[in-house]
């Protein structure tokens, strides 16, 4: 039995290799056969359990070796990344840093050279002895840049709108300027101050901006002798008439009011030679309009005549949009724009309050009484 299973065994083995022969050309086995790495394709399931068994483990060891180098490769690159960033830049060249030490010399000149263009004293912008003494008294030092601009131009007489931003100055940039040619009047032409006849008006859209601009005219006049008074809505009509009716070369008002008391006959034009429009922006964009050109109407038409020295005009604002400006070159032709970097800058530090009111409440009311 052992002798027949040997001889089928080796009949099998000879039939086999027979076949083989056949089929495929000779080739030269060699000695040893390393097996060829198993390449593992996703959506094909492997022929046989073994050849599945031995491709999951080395797919699973090729998995475990390849994440850690992965993780390392990155961190890697995310080292190189942070390095690259923090490193200190490269050390400049000679010409690189003689250049930069020269821009650098030109900027310097140059902000010495505006600082000193606005450090100027008052007194070089051509303000007297006698104003300089409410100057001093509001212990100011040094001119703002929109008075640096706007006090000569307001002294050589001509009309101007003063630009810049909300706090910058404005006001003393026309009044301190002002009070001098009220000054100046009355030596060359004896100009004196007569009841209900003002040389100069300055017209403000609210009452809180009147009383802001009288308090300063006052400072001023503690200095410079004249003589001014306010007359603004939301006041009584017999203080103001009997203010007027006193000697006075300036009146503060709103247009309205100044209106109505010409209308009254408490004020006349006849000796109105400066107008100040402050805010001039808002009262061209928030419906003044009519009452300042009903106003500027009369003092147009006596400029026209040939033995009129005419009125010169300073509009004051912080902001300017084109439609605005399109109507005050229209009313104000061969007006001079005098600005400064700051126009239309809002101020962080300003001040913003809220009030709740009930819906029974008179809002306008509550606003009178902020």
């Amino acid at each position: 039995m052992g002798g027949t299973g040997r001889t089928l065994l080796s009949l099998s083995v000879s039939t086999n290799l027979l076949i083989s022969s056949r089929l495929s050309p000779p080739k030269c086995l060699p000695l040893l056969k390393i097996p060829k790495p198993f390449r593992n394709f996703s959506g094909f399931r492997p022929i046989s359990s073994a050849t599945a068994a031995t491709t999951s483990t080395e797919s699973t060891e090729t998995i475990q070796v390849i994440e850690p180098l992965k993780h390392s490769q990155l961190l890697e690159r995310l080292r190189t990344r942070h390095l690259k960033e923090s490193a200190p830049k490269t050390k400049p060249t000679r010409n690189t840093l003689s250049q930069s030490v020269g821009s650098a010399e030109d900027e310097m000149k140059k902000s010495e050279k505006k600082k000193k263009k606005l450090d100027e004293s008052f007194e070089e912008l051509g303000l007297n002895e006698e104003v300089m003494g409410a100057v001093r008294e509001m212990g100011i030092q040094v001119p703002s840049e929109i008075q640096c601009i706007g006090i000569p131009a307001v002294l050589e007489g001509k009309s101007v709108i003063l630009g810049s931003h909300t706090g910058s100055g404005k006001t003393l940039a026309y009044l301190l300027p002002l009070v001098q040619l009220l000054r100046r009047d009355e030596e060359l032409f004896g100009r004196l101050m007569k009841p209900r006849r003002p040389r100069a008006v300055v017209l403000c859209p609210t009452r809180e901006l009147s009383e802001q601009v009288f308090r300063v005219s006052k400072s001023i006049s503690h200095h410079a002798r004249f003589r001014s008074t306010m007359v603004s809505g939301g006041g009584r009509l017999r203080p103001q008439e009997d203010s007027l009716s006193n000697p006075i070369d300036m009146v503060v008002g709103t247009p309205g009011r100044v209106l109505q008391h010409i209308e009254a006959g408490n004020m006349v034009y006849g000796d109105i030679k400066y107008l100040v429009l402050d805010e001039a922006d808002t009262m061209f964009d928030h419906g003044f309009g009519p009452d300042i050109r009903k106003f500027i109407g009369p003092l147009k038409h006596r400029a026209s005549s040939h033995d009129d020295q005419g009125f010169q005009t300073i509009l004051v604002t912080a902001t300017m949009t084109k439609a605005v400006q399109k109507l005050i070159d229209e009313e104000f032709q061969g007006i001079v724009h005098l600005r400064t970097s700051t126009l239309h800058k809002k101020i962080a530090s300003a001040r913003h309050d809220f009030i709740k009111l009930s819906g029974s409440e008179n809002k306008l009311e509550a606003l009178l009484q902020v």
